[in-house]
């Protein structure tokens, strides 16, 4: 019988190249702004959080770096299954099948990993945390959870078991809520300290501020 292989693509490697191509700082904004706009939302919020939340109820420990200062992106859209698509495929944009859409979630929301190595979205009733550094090894490149307090088929109610991650949007996201109204994204900052193949800066509340006050 013939034994089964493929390529493999490098994620930090292809995203890397993508964030040549992107300029950093205050653009990162407007393209989160513009994928708003192709999302036909009526309101865009950029928020700094720069709280620290608590780590022992994660997916995986690892995570513990997303828990501390981040930004967050809100508007009243929701995300539709093209755009779950989408943002988990990397050098695809849905432009491709939509006229009417500049690239949602596409080459351009890569643009966020030069602030982050973790994108989090949430909508609806699903959050979902990207890790293109596979830090998770159960869950390599990432997971969704459900928001609702329903246990899943294998009888975890996921809201519970790992509400560290919940609580991390806070700001925009209460506890006695069950469906985010629209779509939240939020990007922790990378750290100081972590290693990352993605850059090798961090990126500090200072620098988040001067990007607001650019993107102003």
């Amino acid at each position: 019988m013939p034994e089964h292989t493929r390529e493999e693509v490098d994620v930090t490697a292809a995203l890397r190249n993508i964030l040549d191509s992107y300029p950093a700082g205050s653009a990162t904004l407007r393209e989160i702004l513009q994928n708003t706009d192709d999302a036909g939302a009526q309101k865009q919020t950029f928020i700094l959080d720069t709280r620290t939340f608590g780590s022992t109820s994660l997916v995986g420990s690892e995570l513990h770096v997303c828990q501390g200062p981040a930004i967050i992106a809100t508007n009243d859209a929701y995300f539709e299954a093209k755009d779950w698509k989408a943002i988990t495929t990397i050098l695809h944009s849905s432009k491709t099948q939509d006229e009417n859409s500049t690239g949602k979630y596409g080459l351009g929301f890569r643009s966020c990993y030069h602030v982050t190595d973790n994108p989090h979205i949430l909508s609806r009733d699903k959050l979902l945390i990207l890790d293109p550094h596979a830090r998770v090894e159960k869950l390599r490149g990432g997971f969704k959870l459900d928001t609702k307090r329903i246990a899943s088929k294998d009888g975890e109610i996921e809201r519970e078991i790992y509400s560290d991650h919940f609580a991390t949007f806070s700001a925009v996201f209460r506890p006695d809520e069950e469906v985010y109204p629209g779509t939240a994204i939020r990007l922790p900052l990378r750290l100081p300290g972590f290693e990352s193949k993605l850059k090798s800066t961090p990126t500090e509340v200072a620098d988040v501020r001067k990007m607001f006050g650019d993107f102003i």
